[in-house]
């Protein structure tokens, strides 16, 4: 309970920072926070005022509003940042002046002054009118970049993949349950039968059940540093012969372990972000809190220890490493994710997990503007374990044995997310599901056949 009573202390510390960055303000449209001063908006509306960002969210906003409603609606001059009435304003489309929401808008307080910086970046100038006009086709002031839309974040099952603004926090609670059902060596499936040849029991279900909570916190708008913590829960049935009166019988029972899994802490680095495509550094450290130590009854012995499968942590500082890379279209976005996980040293049972690699790559497509369907593909290559446990008896069960771990793994998903409009007590949450199976797997040795992964997940941006 120590490492749960600190995971929440962190909570509490990152929260206090976040609320003492209040004062930073908000787009009334994408709900981003404002920090580009040369391409904000204002609109005040019988004494209330509305921030926005950019021009396009502005204009975008006016679309769903009566202009006539409003007290006055300003523009930020590019050339001073002074605000200047928006209907007087001359604007030029440049992608040399990138905006913040990738329409690449800017206004000028005069069409001279547009159009000298039109001869010298290159673009298109219209008024406010015609600039109105042109957003009827929202391919023109398609907002590319946008955190309120639903595929903003990659699917429920991937981690990592995004960045917040400065002072920006966020918490998150996800599940996933893994079902693993009969046996395979290498690519084939194998009878307990085949098993018995060599060990005394042979796994036949398991659930791997994992509940993670994290925050994410941006100290600044290049880096976000992030925690998660984990709470595992494993079950495993099996199968036992055994020899009674001369005679082999088959005998069924359970193991289970329940407790915190291993912390993991790490930063977002960002790269470059052009506000339609990004890619930022992953790293990441393990921090082995997990117990390798669980044991449970079993018909053999009392009290026996668990295989390796089976234990909460990795009992190792693991290393990981990789990056990131997102890009955004009107209405769908594509990503592509490259994690390593290195394992350093051996722990205190004298063994360590092999080194992980994945490759995540997903496409999503927004339906409605609150939901977004994807489909994920994940490749994963580990090697075996290192070293051995030597109180684990490596010809009892197949999970025992150092050689039945590691091998390649290509998986498929589909998954939803659901966002909140932004008029909604709820926008500032987002919601996600995703069911996944393998489709190609080589193990090394024999191994549990995976079945059906669930990824459930909620988020809350303060």
């Amino acid at each position: 309970m120590k490492q749960f009573t600190r995971f929440f202390m962190v909570i509490s510390c990152l929260l206090a920072i976040k609320i003492n960055a209040q004062e930073i303000k908000t787009c009334a449209q994408c709900n981003m926070f404002i920090k580009d001063k040369l391409h904000i908006a204002v609109a005040k509306n019988k004494g209330k005022v509305l921030q926005f960002d950019a021009i396009e969210c502005l204009v975008n906003y006016l679309k769903l509003k009566e202009e006539n409603s409003f007290n006055s609606i300003k523009v930020a001059d590019y050339n001073s940042g002074n605000l200047i009435d928006a209907a007087s304003a001359t604007y030029l489309k440049s992608e040399a002046i990138p905006s913040p929401m990738g329409a690449n808008i800017s206004a000028f307080k005069d069409k001279k002054t547009a159009g000298n910086v039109k001869l010298k970046k290159g673009g298109e100038v219209f008024n406010w009118t015609t600039l109105k006009e042109k957003f009827e086709d929202s391919k023109f002031g398609a907002i590319l970049h946008n955190h309120s839309r639903p595929d903003a974040h990659a699917p429920i099952g991937v981690m990592g993949d995004h960045l917040h603004t400065k002072g920006n926090f966020m918490i998150s609670v996800r599940y996933m349950s893994m079902l693993m059902d009969g046996n395979k060596s290498g690519t084939k499936n194998i009878e307990d039968t085949v098993i018995y040849n060599t060990y005394m029991v042979a796994p036949q279900e398991m659930q791997m059940n994992l509940v993670m909570l994290g925050a994410m916190y941006a100290p600044s708008n290049n880096v976000t540093l992030l925690l998660m913590q984990n709470f595992v829960k494993n079950n495993m049935q099996l199968t036992a012969r055994m020899m009674m009166n001369g005679m082999p019988m088959l005998r069924d029972f359970s193991t289970e372990t329940s407790g915190i899994g291993d912390l993991k802490l790490g930063a977002l680095i960002n790269i470059y972000n052009n506000h339609k495509s990004s890619f930022h550094l992953n790293s990441g450290i393990n921090i082995p809190i997990g117990s390798i130590n669980y044991k449970d009854d079993t018909p053999m012995m009392n009290n026996a220890k668990l295989p390796y499968a089976m234990q909460l942590g990795s009992g190792t500082f693991d290393v990981t490493v990789g990056g990131t890379y997102k890009e955004n279209y009107e209405k769908s976005s594509l990503g592509l994710q490259f994690l390593s996980t290195i394992r350093t040293g051996k722990n205190s049972e004298g063994y360590r997990f092999g080194n992980l690699h994945q490759l995540n790559f997903w496409a999503a497509y927004t339906f409605t503007p609150t939901t977004s369907f994807s489909v994920r593909l994940l490749g994963t290559v580990q090697d075996k374990i290192n070293g051995k446990d030597s109180e684990l008896n490596p010809s009892m069960v197949t999970t025992a044995n150092t050689n039945n771990y590691g091998g390649n793994l290509i998986s498929g998903f589909l998954g939803l997310n659901i966002a909140f409009a932004k008029e909604s007590i709820f926008k500032n949450v987002k919601l996600g599901i995703e069911a996944g199976t393998p489709i190609y797997e080589d193990y090394n040795g024999i191994q549990m056949n995976q079945n059906l992964s669930v990824h459930l997940g909620a988020k809350y941006s303060l």
